[in-house]
């Protein structure tokens, strides 16, 4: 297995970023799908280092984790500049690392989920591509699974579900886009992935906790209906029974995985980026 930690990708602001590479080991001229991870923690905190890119590793993919500048530093869209970014990184260093330039995915839990799914449905709209380095590559992605996932700012999901909103979580929004959605219209559309769906959108596999009560699923059901009605039939919700926030833990070695997601998110991509 390669692995190098601290690789510099691009800029953020006047600073460095930053993301970890994990991959098989690759015979020259053999090139790989890669697939991109972003960290949750409410778009203000959390570490790359903490991923469940492995899994991936082990079954042939290139993977890469990636930090990006957090709403202490800048409100959105900086961290989809970063994000960006990165995907474009790997497109430009794809002979160095044995990558297919042309199968990149992403996928990410929570806040990361948020901006995989957006980076996923946005290729090319110039507002969000940001200076971060590489211009000349594409920011395209092929498939994303996004794992508990924000993926619009402008309903109250919490009123729709009937689910108590702390102050807590509606400040970590509030602090993403500058102000409440309410008074930030135009930045809270544009922020949101299901405003961007359209029949070019890549295929999508979500994974959402019954009983999130910090991101309500109702938001991953209305966002796979508008995919498929835009077209995109591989369009795909796995429902969690009596889970929470943390859908993500299957996904890490060692853990429960009584649904078998580890199979089906490997399966996923190798579908889609094959």
């Amino acid at each position: 297995m390669r692995e190098e930690l601290g690789i510099e990708y691009g800029t953020g602001g006047q600073r460095a970023l930053e993301l970890d590479l994990l991959a098989p080991d690759v015979s020259p001229g053999k090139n790989r799908p890669a697939v991109v991870y972003v960290h949750g923690g409410g778009w203000a905190g959390g570490e790359r280092s903490w991923n469940p890119n492995r899994i991936l590793a082990e079954s042939g993919f290139v993977t890469v984790s990636v930090s990006y500048r957090f709403t202490s530093e800048a409100i959105f869209p900086a961290q989809i500049h970063d994000v960006k970014a990165a995907i474009r990184w790997v497109r430009a260093n794809a002979d160095a690392y044995g990558i297919d330039p042309a199968r990149v995915g992403i996928w990410g839990h929570s806040a990361g989920a948020h901006l995989a799914a957006l980076a996923a449905v946005t290729a090319g709209v110039p507002e969000l591509e940001g200076e971060g380095g590489n211009p000349e590559q594409d920011s395209s992605i092929q498939a994303v699974v996004p794992i508990a996932a924000p993926v619009d700012f402008l309903v109250d999901w919490y009123a729709v579900q009937q689910v108590p909103l702390s102050d807590d979580i509606a400040g970590l929004s509030d602090a993403l886009l500058g102000g409440p959605p309410a008074r930030r219209m135009d930045l809270a559309r544009l922020a949101s992935p299901l405003w961007h769906v359209g029949p070019d959108s890549p295929p999508h596999l979500l994974i959402h906790g019954e009983e999130d009560d910090v991101v309500p699923i109702a938001q991953a059901r209305a966002y796979v209906a508008a995919l498929r009605h835009m077209g995109q039939p591989r369009a795909e919700l796995i429902a969690l029974p009596g889970v929470g926030h943390m859908s993500d833990e299957a996904l890490y070695p060692g853990n429960p995985d009584p649904l078998k997601l580890k199979d089906r998110v490997i399966e996923f991509f190798r579908e889609h980026l094959a």
